[in-house]
């Protein structure tokens, strides 16, 4: 706070002659003999007491009001925080616009583009002011103008990140601090290595305001490499090898130089388990496959390296790979058939590795009921224990398939199944053959598939299977009650499919044989696929993405759920990002922001869930754009008018603040307390005794 005449703070003497007032008449005691008491007038003690504080009140209002009346002549006023410009200058608003985006971090670029930055702070002009704007994607910048030595240390602060590059935010964000700066010139520093892709279609348009000034300082070389992995691909390799997992991808040199001997590994768990080494011309790639042995079934943190010292944001991609393992199929099946009626489900099922399933022959007495899948092939309901081991094994989670082939009885199949399921047997239960419907025999086609549901969305792709040629010759005719639902029919009306749900668990009802006994199905390149996608709707398998790009936002909680199959409740959420630190926790923990190349890590107290990121492949791209060209689309060609704010007066800043009236009130106001004060305790003066 600064005053306006502070010749008047020796005014402020005059809040003495008040109190010396007070101590030259201060009342003495006098001792003086009275022969007698009876004509004077008994006062109490607390009486005395009170009449000193109020002397001492009405001292210091006394006070207070000539310090408040000498402030109020003294015409204070707040001093601006911004540097006040020098007079006769014309001051600049320098707005530093700081790229720090990843390809910033190509070999020196960073720290010339900061040296650049601090020397617009320091060959400034007395009186200018500043802001640091550092952008990639998003924009971030101060609220207000500052000082040079605060800028400085602004640009000190800021470190490249993982994020790509986007010109538009920056411009606007620092066009919006330069019509906002009280000063004659505004100029904004564009410092980048001017990615070129980092102009996009959206930013073409953008034009600076008039009256704003655009300069660049260019970090960027036509001269460059870079070399990074993409396009990674998850391939599972042919039985003669074994278990094994085949990773496939490319390794792209983006630049115009040649490099020799470039190293690339694999490492599964943080321990590198397979390298190769590569030549790779420029503006080239080649691929690059690596080959895992039988992974321990979880959930494997796999790292690509590549080693290039210029740019190693880059130089690592990051995935989860989910190794399932094998999972067990109990398989039912009727042992009153001549013929083994699973020959074709365990082809099926126990093709090769592709196939995450394994059949396992069991008897009905002999059901595990502790969940997993289970293949009911044609076999007979059975006693009433068993169909209760068969509901018990459903409604605690377990997934059953119902294949209902030609020793499917109407009665039995509804006093058993059609008991607690929604899905009866009709009767008779086979379909009677049709005539004239086809020139050679009668048969059915399974044409209406509902390719929005789980079990048939693979096949809504093209060339991805069609079961338009599988021919049903015959077919069991059951009907649904509320609670299925029928994903496939037979051209005919009846339903192919049937799914339900029972407890936790779900059911499929398949009206046909699971051989060729009742259809050509199992001769169809759609069988085995099918038949997977069966029972990986009844475990609610869900194939979750193996890595994510930075710039995504992720839902912890949903992906907890994901990973555990079942809900979290009101359980607290924790993320690391990848360097270990904290980013959120608790119920709030609804959407995070991937920033950083890495494993971000998700846990609760009984769950735990990875996501990959990776950087953004187009940042990659070091290519180099035209700096001039780039500004001379984003500069507007209407006539600047600069308009200069002179010194600002103290006479000015009394007008803008004016706190003067303030103390002025406050002086008054004490006065007029004195006043009344000071008369009631005079109104309350006893009389002097009369003689």
């Amino acid at each position: 706070m600064s005053f306006l005449n502070p010749l008047f703070l020796i005014g402020g003497l005059a809040a003495a002659v008040p109190v010396l007032l007070h101590l030259v008449r201060r009342e003495h005691a006098k001792k003086i003999e009275f022969p007698t008491l009876m004509f004077l007038r008994r006062i109490s003690r607390k009486t005395i007491r009170y009449r000193k504080l109020r002397r001492l009140l009405l001292l210091l209002l006394r006070v207070f009001a000539l310090l408040f009346i000498v402030l109020a002549f003294m015409r204070p006023y707040r001093e601006t925080t911004e540097a006040a410009p020098v007079a006769g200058i014309v001051t600049t608003a320098h707005i530093i616009a700081l790229d720090n985006s990843m390809s910033m971090d190509y070999r020196d670029r960073w720290e010339q583009a900061r040296k650049a930055a601090s020397a617009i702070t320091r060959n400034s002009n007395p009186g200018d002011r500043f802001a640091v704007v550092e952008f990639s994607d998003t924009a971030l910048g101060p609220a207000r103008l500052t000082t040079a030595s605060e800028a400085l240390s602004r640009i000190e602060a800021i470190e490249p990140t993982d994020r790509p590059t986007r010109y538009g935010q920056a411009l606007r964000a620092a066009e919006k601090l330069a019509l906002d700066a009280g000063t004659g010139k505004r100029i904004v520093h564009l410092i980048s290595d001017f990615q070129k892709n980092g102009w996009t279609s959206d930013d073409q348009d953008f034009r600076l305001a008039a009256g704003v000034e655009l300069r660049t300082i260019d970090v960027g070389s036509d001269e460059f490499s870079n070399i990074t992995i993409r396009d990674v691909r998850i391939t599972e390799a042919d039985e003669t090898n074994g278990n094994e997992t085949k990773l496939t991808a490319s390794v792209v040199n983006f630049g115009n130089l040649d490099r020799k001997n470039i190293r690339i590994s694999l490492s599964v768990d943080g321990r590198e388990v397979a390298d190769r080494r590569i030549d790779i011309s420029g503006s080239a790639s080649q691929g690059i496959d690596f080959r895992l042995p039988g992974l321990v079934p979880g959930t494997r943190r796999v790292v690509l390296t590549v080693d290039d010292p210029n740019l190693q944001r880059d130089n690592r991609f990051h995935l989860n790979l989910q190794a399932r393992g094998k999972t067990q199929v109990q398989l039912v099946e009727n042992p009153a058939k001549g013929r083994h009626s699973s020959f074709f489900l365990s082809k099926a099922l126990d093709i090769d590795v592709l196939s995450p399933y394994t059949l396992k022959p069991a008897a009905p007495e002999k059901i595990i009921r502790s969940g997993g899948l289970l293949i009911w092939n044609d076999v007979p309901g059975r006693t009433a224990a068993v169909q209760q081991k068969i509901r018990d094994f459903v409604e605690a989670g377990g997934g059953l398939v119902l294949v209902l082939g030609e020793s499917t009885n109407a009665g039995e199949f509804n006093r058993s199944f059609g008991s607690w399921l929604p899905v009866k047997v009709a009767e008779p239960p086979f379909a009677a053959n049709r005539t004239g419907s086809r020139p050679v025999e009668d048969y059915v086609l399974m044409t209406d598939i509902s390719t929005d549901h789980p079990i048939f969305r693979p096949f809504s792709q093209p060339h991805s299977g069609s079961f338009s040629s599988a021919r049903f010759f015959r077919h069991v005719r059951v009907s649904v009650s509320e609670g299925s639902e029928v994903p496939a029919r037979f051209d005919n009306g009846d339903p192919a499919l049937v799914a339900a749900n029972a407890g936790k668990g779900r059911v499929l009802v398949f009206a046909s044989s699971a051989d060729d006994s009742m259809n050509d199905l199992p001769l169809k390149a759609v069988y085995a696929p099918f038949w997977q996608q069966m029972l990986r709707f009844l475990e609610k398998y869900r194939e979750r993405r193996h890595w994510r790009e930075i710039g995504e936002t992720i839902d912890p909680r949903k992906l907890l759920m994901d990973a555990a199959g079942n809900s979290l409740s009101d359980e607290s959420i924790a993320v690391l990002d990848p360097a270990g630190q904290r980013l959120t926790a608790g119920g709030d923990a609804e959407h995070v922001l991937l920033e950083k190349s890495g494993f971000y890590e998700i846990r609760t107290m009984n769950s735990i869930a990875s996501v990959a990121a990776n950087t953004p492949p187009k940042e990659s791209d070091l290519t180099h754009g035209d700096a001039e060209e780039m500004a001379a689309g984003w500069v507007s060609h209407g006539s600047a008018e600069f308009r200069q704010e002179g010194p600002v007066a103290p006479e000015e800043q009394e007008k803008r603040q004016r706190i003067w009236i303030l103390f002025l009130i406050a002086g008054a106001v004490l006065l007029v307390s004195e006043m009344l004060l000071s008369r009631a305790a005079t109104d309350n003066r006893p009389a002097t005794p009369v003689p």
